[in-house]
């Protein structure tokens, strides 16, 4: 290491500072402060040109930082490189950015359980491509570059799985062009921290730009070949389509920046750790005894096996080798924080407010608690009894707090899949005898790191099993000498706390676990049963905490159950699964824990022990062993005596009879919680010549059911009777032909059948026939598919627009050549649709009408045309047809208030009117009572004042009446240059500042893809104009308030 001068303790704190501007840090700065570290001790002060950093590895230090309520994190002089060319993606935002928040909360949803599970057949899909490579490599005997081709895959990974756009990194000899200039761009973010004040850069920084411009080139490229269909479960299409809990959404600049983070650091830390964990299999081959004797217990001798998403949750020994691979080299090997006031850190470290402090994870993780000896590597480090036993916060790889890796989860499976994957298939040999250089470029990586592969055989893979190691079906399964099944009519109830999903993903799983046993299940949060629960049927509650505090859909349930008298659980019996992170040691588990206590505190009665699922460690294994003892809880306490046990001969009966009852619909209106609907009109709200139709749809209302003004009619709706002979016709069905479908694993998310049914019932009413296939299945097509040439076309496709029907007509080979399984697993099932009430419940309280925007348009294809399912559907009804549907609570804050002391400015496009006609048809029937009412003001958009101005005279006879002030807006007829409704409102701009200093309440309705950005500068530009020295961060933190504040609501869709 180059020598540095040790300078006497600096009098305010008495650390060790160390003056390194005569050499700089180096080529490894990072490597470099650890050996500052091991020299000096545990926290330093590092001076480099004049700028202190304070760099700290002890455990009780990082302990108190890791406190959110006196710390948060800090963006620091290598993060504002990197802002150079990320600027607010979730990595390099600031604390205080709106974007932080929002696209936090925005994607979150995208890493939860059940999201995990639609990336894996992705993951898979890209190590095949891998191993693909590799077995080139094995057979001609060349080294393979480990940290090269880890590269490649975790890059195609989150290409594909992140945003449907295919690298295809393997395909050439080189890296792809986006990788090279991504690596450019960390170096220059890293050597620019060590630059010499005064000297010239000029050349460097002009690179840089062209590299950044290129990242940014390449991702707007991925956008914009989603722009015409932007839904999708991958992280862009919930950024294209999602919206915040307050309305709002991302807006295009940020969502380049999301992308370019996470393809940073979806691929960049990953292939680091999958890297590492090679380099220390190859060294030790005791280590890789054991986890090769794990992958190969799960995937038998198969050569090429295809492991599920589960079966990646039992590989508990090879995530402990990742885990102890990312404790020497954690590839994100430091985080900064920030006092958020004057403070001691360990009592004795002044700390000013925004002063950083930089946590060195590599040498956190070699902390006296690692033992005596941390620098050797021993997975048994993560056993769950060492893990419990040690503070969470001494194992740091991917930050702290609510700034952490949000992609963990994603890395960790990803790379344990591999590793399982690549030590079943080959012998790795050290052909180099390789010695560890780290690489660092703001990242680590080992450095020139080869290693020569050979393929293992039948034989190899066929040992003896490991003592106290039972294959994991003996380990999982239910006790054989209990039923198979529950008693008929035995239910369960499933209740989540769940802000982002995961927990309402864990309970949705849990509840297609216990159906399997014959249970009736049901799904809901915890607030649906605030004030009492069931004592006819168990209860299980799958709930984690937010900081401590019950999340937003278990809120009124906790206060209740504080607030219970003793004996309100009387006769309830319950489960508790409590999902949290062990990082967040204060409040970890603390309300399923309470949940627990209370509920037996309060008279109910245990159906097994509680268990807590750690997001930072193994949850899927807590959550198998959680279901494993629910399985046995549920047959023992509620097994049927008749029914045999699951391992017993064949039933005494010659026949097995299900007497079916109802209508062929009945499943799937059970699924949703819909009902018959009657429709009494129905007509077209445009002119005849007008190219976009809308119509309008009345609907009489069941009996019991209510709705308020501004609430949601849930649809299910059928298929085109055209597209479902064409369908079939591409499948190479029968539409008459007789289908029974049974599912081997209930699901709550498959199809909901409880009867045969013919091919044009199934295609007709319970699939989904006109969505774009996933790059999974698209993979599946090429797999099924006989013919060489269409099945190496339809390999190399990426973004293609075509729906199934299309790909399969362009491929003819595939007719006929889908099994049914196939095709059910390409064929998602039908979703219901949700549109905007329209009626006002005071007027019409005992019909709900709705406005159809009908989506009739050139296909994306570029062959024929796309009709909307949703809105062809509901274009076709006529009086005495019956509609299957539900009434949907709209959101609180969305309800347009009716009072003399709020104004209102309601702003909407096309059939985004619909909310606000019926607030409309309210305040009218209010001034017909004598109410006094506040002003309101309705914008709204349309194309020509003759074709669809919607609900036209009803509309001028409530203004005349004086319920509304219309503002109108037509893009065929501009009147003064107002073509959309924000150019009107920023004509109208003083009028509306007067109204807000009022207090008035901003309803923004519609399309969120063009309409809603564009009001919302307009509002911005509102504040800047009239608000001496501000600018765009002062209005937008103005904009942020009025949202936060409920007095600027949006209800926005994409499309």
């Amino acid at each position: 290491m180059p020598d540095s001068a040790l300078l006497p303790p600096a009098p305010t704190d008495g650390l060790p500072l160390i003056d390194i501007s005569a050499t700089g840090p180096g080529p490894v700065p990072l490597q470099q402060a650890m050996e500052l570290s091991r020299r000096h001790g545990p926290a330093l002060v590092r001076r480099l040109h004049g700028r202190d950093a304070l760099f700290v590895s002890d455990l009780d230090l990082v302990t108190e930082l890791a406190d959110e309520t006196r710390f948060a994190k800090h963006v620091g002089p290598a993060l504002e490189n990197v802002r150079a060319f990320t600027a607010d993606g979730l990595f390099t935002a600031y604390n205080d950015e709106p974007n932080w928040a929002r696209a936090h909360d925005i994607l979150m949803p995208a890493f939860a359980l059940g999201s995990m599970r639609t990336y894996h057949p992705v993951m898979y899909q890209v190590s095949r491509r891998l191993i693909e490579s590799w077995d080139r490599a094995a057979h001609s005997g060349s080294p393979v570059d480990v940290p090269g081709d880890m590269t490649r895959m975790t890059l195609d990974t989150i290409g594909l799985a992140g945003f449907g756009y295919d690298f295809g990194s393997f395909e050439g000899s080189e890296p792809h062009p986006f990788v090279e200039a991504m690596v450019r761009c960390l170096e220059w973010s890293m050597k620019r921290l060590a630059r010499t004040p005064g000297s010239d850069h000029s050349a460097a920084d002009a690179a840089f730009k062209a590299d950044a411009d290129y990242l940014a080139q390449v991702v707007d490229d991925v956008i914009a070949a989603r722009a015409d269909a932007p839904e999708g479960d991958d992280l862009l299409g919930l950024m294209l389509t999602a919206r915040h809990p307050d309305g709002s959404a991302l807006d295009t600049a940020n969502i380049r920046n999301q992308v370019i983070t996470f393809l940073i650091a979806g691929h960049e830390t990953t292939s680091g750790a999958m890297s590492f964990a090679l380099y220390y299999l190859a060294k030790h081959p005791a280590v890789l005894d054991l986890v090769r004797r794990e992958a190969d217990a799960l995937f038998g001798d198969a050569a090429d096996p295809e492991p599920t998403f589960d079966e990646v949750g039992r590989l508990t020994y090879t995530r402990q080798v990742l885990n102890e691979a990312l404790r020497l080299w954690p590839t994100a090997a430091a985080f900064s924080r920030h006092a958020r006031e004057d403070t001691l850190l360990g009592g004795r470290i002044p700390l000013r407010a925004g002063q950083p402090v930089t946590v060195l994870a590599p040498m956190l993780h070699r902390q006296p608690v690692w033992g005596d000896n941390p620098e050797l590597f021993d997975p048994s480090r993560f056993t769950p009894e060492a893990e419990a036993a040690r503070s969470p916060h001494a194992f740091k790889p991917f930050g702290t707090g609510e700034r952490a890796c949000i992609g963990r989860q994603f890395a960790l499976h990803e790379a344990t899949m591999l590793l399982a994957l690549l030590v079943h298939r080959y012998r790795l040999v050290d052909h180099a005898d390789y010695d560890l250089t780290v690489k660092e470029t703001l990242t680590l990586k080992p450095e020139g790191f080869t290693l020569t592969l050979v393929p293992r055989t039948s034989a190899d893979r066929k040992h003896p099993a490991l003592p106290g190691h039972a294959p994991v079906e003996e380990r999982t399964a239910a006790p054989d000498t209990l039923p198979a099944r529950v008693r008929p009519g035995t239910g369960v109830l499933f209740l989540h706390g769940s802000n982002y999903g995961t927990c309402r993903g864990l309970a949705e799983q849990l509840a297609d676990d216990v159906a399997a046993l014959g249970c009736d299940t049901a799904v809901a949060p915890l607030d649906t049963h605030a004030g009492a629960l069931p004592t006819d049927r168990p209860v299980v509650v799958v709930a984690a905490s937010y900081n401590g505090r019950p999340t937003d859909d278990a809120a009124g349930f906790a206060t209740w159950l504080d607030d219970a008298q003793d004996g309100a659980a009387n006769d309830v019996t319950y489960a508790v699964l409590g999902v949290g992170d062990r990082n967040w040691a204060a409040t970890y588990q603390h309300v399923p824990t309470r949940i627990d206590e209370r509920l037996d505190a309060l008279g109910g009665t245990r159906l097994c022990e509680r268990a807590a699922a750690d997001a930072s460690g193994d949850l899927n294994a807590t959550v198998r062993t959680f279901t494993t003892g629910l399985r046995a809880a549920l047959l023992t306490q509620y097994g049927d005596p008749d029914a045999a046990p699951a391992d017993s001969a064949e039933p005494e009966d010659a026949y097995e009879i299900r007497e079916i009852g109802g209508g062929p619909l009945d499943a799937a209106a059970a699924r949703h919680g819909l009902v018959p609907f009657t429709v009494t009109e129905a007509s077209s709200l445009t002119a005849p010549d007008h190219p976009r139709t809308k119509r309008f749809v009345r609907l009489a209302l069941p009996e019991g059911v209510t709705y308020r003004t501004g609430d949601h009619l849930t649809v299910l709706p059928a298929q085109d009777p055209a597209l479902v002979e064409r369908a079939a016709a591409a499948f190479g069905v029968g539409l008459d032909t007789v289908l029974d479908i049974r599912a081997r694993r209930p699901r709550r998310d498959g199809l909901a059948l409880d009867r045969p049914l013919t091919v044009r019932e199934l295609l007709t009413y319970h699939v989904e026939l006109a969505q774009v296939p996933t790059p999974a299945q698209v993979a599946l097509l090429a797999e099924a598919n006989p013919c060489p040439p269409e099945r190496a076309a339809l390999g190399a496709l990426a973004d293609d627009p075509r729906t199934l029907v299309e790909l399969v007509e362009d491929h003819p080979a595939l007719r006929g050549a889908l099994t049914w399984p196939h095709l059910l697993d390409l064929l998602p099932p039908l979703k219901p649709r949700h549109y905007s009430i329209s009626s006002s419940a005071e007027r019409s309280p005992a019909h709900a009408d709705l406005m159809v925007s009908v989506l009739d348009a050139p296909a994306r294809s570029g062959r024929g045309r796309f009709r909307g399912t949703g809105s062809t559907y509901l274009a076709g009804l006529r009086p005495g047809d019956t509609v299957l549907a539900r009434v949907q609570p709209c959101r609180e804050v969305f309800r347009v208030p009716n009072d003399s002391e709020t104004p209102v400015v309601m702003i909407a496009a096309g059939t985004g009117l619909a909310p606000f006609r019926g607030a409309i048809a309210d305040r009218g029937a209010l001034l017909a009572a004598g109410t006094p009412l506040a002003p309101a003001l309705c914008y709204f958009g349309c194309d020509h004042p003759r074709g669809d101005f919607l609900h036209a005279d009803e509309l001028r006879a409530a203004e005349a009446a004086g319920a509304v002030s219309l503002r109108p807006v037509f893009s065929e007829a501009p009147e003064t240059g107002h073509a959309f409704v924000q150019h009107r409102v920023a004509a109208e701009a003083d009028e509306l500042w007067a109204l807000l200093g009022s207090g008035a309440r901003v309803y923004v309705c519609g399309d969120g893809a063009r309409m809603a950005p564009g009001v919302r500068d307009a509002f911005r530009a509102l504040f800047r104009d009239r608000t001496p020295g501000a600018g765009d961060a002062e209005a937008e933190r103005w904009l942020a308030g009025l949202i936060a504040d409920g007095l600027y609501v949006e209800d926005v869709y994409a499309g």
